[in-house]
């Protein structure tokens, strides 16, 4: 049996990058899912693609009112949803001498408030079933780089979160897991504008790569992966983890 036959997945930044695949990925697997992004175009693009089992709803995830919103459009679906996945996120450089109180706070609104909005969102619908929440932190959480302070500080967070909401609704008897997935430089937009804005596309590459002990670059699937495990009841005695995706950085 396809481990998403009969559930309903909700993934946040699902109108590109890994949250596009893996909304791909559950549908090919049974599932129906709903995707969320602040992107229409996008958005609608990608779920006309996957077809008839892929809903796109436009929402700001960094705003509760569209998780409310979207509680609303679900109506009696919101208590059969099955997972949560969120992997809304941006990267943009910036060092502690550069960065600007506009741009952190704007990177914490996306990679760290849509996630605790989103866990709320999840608690509440799956606390009198079960479920699974997977968050997207980076291995950057644990193994930062100084020219991106923002996006370690608020990855870091995610982690937190993570465990903690885990351990919350292992308290409270819920039948809800909570995990996250850390990948490692993926080859992503998100990645090729950094490979693009270099001077030396050709050594930026090089550079990503040779960052990680297995001297290359990941690919999306090999992280949809680990979150198709953590969504699925594969993961089913697993909480309040993380699942490193980083061709080896969490070793060093």
């Amino acid at each position: 049996m396809p481990r998403f036959e009969d559930k309903l997945v909700i993934i946040s930044g699902g109108a590109s990058g890994m949250g596009a695949l893996t909304a791909e990925h559950v549908v090919n697997e049974g599932g129906q899912v709903v995707t969320l992004d602040i992107n229409e175009e996008m958005g609608k693009s990608v779920a006309d693609k996957i077809g008839k089992s892929c809903e796109f709803f436009k929402a700001d995830v960094t705003n509760p009112e569209s998780w409310n919103s979207l509680e609303e459009h679900l109506g009696d679906r919101f208590n059969k949803i099955t997972s949560v996945i969120n992997a809304a996120g941006i990267s943009e450089p910036a060092t502690i001498e550069d960065e600007t109180f506009d741009h952190w706070n704007r990177t914490h609104a996306i990679n760290g408030t849509s996630v605790f909005l989103g866990c709320q969102f999840a608690v509440k619908s799956m606390k009198d079933r079960s479920g699974s929440i997977v968050n997207f932190a980076s291995s950057l959480a644990t193994r930062p780089q100084p020219f991106v302070i923002a996006y370690n500080y608020s990855k870091a967070g995610v982690l937190i979160l993570t465990r903690t909401v885990a351990l919350h609704c292992a308290q409270m008897g819920y039948k809800i897991r909570c995990n996250a997935v850390q990948p490692g430089a993926i080859n992503t937009p998100m990645m090729q504008r950094y490979v693009e804005g270099a001077e030396n596309p050709e050594q930026q590459l090089a550079d990503f790569a040779a960052s990680h002990p297995m001297n290359r670059v990941g690919e999306p699937e090999e992280v949809v992966r680990a979150v198709l495990f953590l969504a699925s009841e594969d993961s089913s005695f697993t909480t309040g983890d993380s699942i490193s995706v980083d061709g080896g950085v969490i070793a060093i």
